[in-house]
């Protein structure tokens, strides 16, 4: 069996599954019951290390509608690229063998512009140990998007196919805010509290056009405003529910966060988690 090895350095997430489960245990206990039923056809996490945005990521992953087969929407790929697919047998992780669902990467492969998955790249791998937890015996299928509106022709694919092959499917689009900060290059407010509230806006910004499924404004603010690193992922999720629910899905903020709520400094990155229903 070809599968898919951890590539992240430790200090992503745990590398032992009582360390992964314990910190689920935490997660759960300090977020409580949420008043909504688990139902969501599919959510958007952050992808940053467990320590600073895993427990707003779990909360999205405990959205997630009954499944036997998982999509994670990664990203970190400029526009016009191709869409990538990790074309193994399996993917590793902390609590087991992930197997892959072949017959849908084989229809992803014969539809759409593909390439298999060359490099280490965090958008995918960080959600795996909670993609296990969640579903112990789903089959999934690790893909990367473009940001560009392309990215929405996933999304339709991925509806086509659960429509004709009876499958439970959910879809995770995985994508962290606005990256602010020397470290990124990226200052249009200045340095202090002038940037960080411009940032903490832009995030609303952001999370407010994906919880309203306007993808159209998510890819310009994401252009113009730096305010999403994986915008295609969110993009192509909105088309998935589109699509499954007639046009009627409906977006829920599950919440807001940066990494200014773990470490201070000049350079941060804003969280946001939706689950659409």
């Amino acid at each position: 069996m070809n599968v898919k090895k951890r590539c992240l350095p430790y200090g992503w997430y745990p590398y032992d599954a009582p360390s992964v489960m314990a910190m689920l245990d935490t997660w759960d206990s300090e977020q409580g019951t949420d008043s909504l039923e688990p139902a969501a056809l599919a959510c958007v996490a952050p992808h940053a290390g467990w320590a600073y945005s895993g427990s707003l990521a779990w909360r999205a992953w405990k959205q997630a509608v009954s499944a036997d087969t998982v999509v994670i929407l990664g990203g970190h790929l400029p526009a016009a690229s191709p869409f990538v697919v990790a074309r193994n047998d399996a993917y590793e992780s902390p609590l087991g063998i992930i197997e892959a669902n072949k017959e849908l990467m084989a229809q992803l492969d014969a539809r759409l512009n593909t390439v298999d998955e060359l490099w280490v790249d965090n958008t995918v791998e960080v959600h795996l140990p909670m993609l296990k937890a969640r579903f112990p015996h789903a089959q999934a299928l690790w893909t990367r998007v473009p940001n560009d509106a392309s990215s929405a022709s996933l999304g339709l694919e991925l509806a086509a196919w659960a429509q004709t092959s009876g499958t439970k499917l959910f879809v995770l689009a995985s994508t962290d805010l606005c990256h602010y900060g020397p470290n990124y290059e990226w200052e249009p407010a200045g340095s202090g509290s002038t940037g960080r509230a411009w940032a903490a806006a832009t995030d609303r910004q952001m999370a407010d056009a994906c919880t309203a499924l306007d993808a159209p404004t998510a890819l310009r603010l994401a252009e113009q405003k730096r305010a999403a690193c994986s915008v295609g992922a969110v993009v192509a999720a909105m088309a998935y529910v589109k699509a499954m629910t007639g046009g009627k899905a409906q977006g829920r903020l599950l919440g807001l966060s940066s990494s200014l709520e773990h470490a201070q400094g000049s350079s941060f990155v804003g969280y946001g988690a939706i689950g659409y229903y």
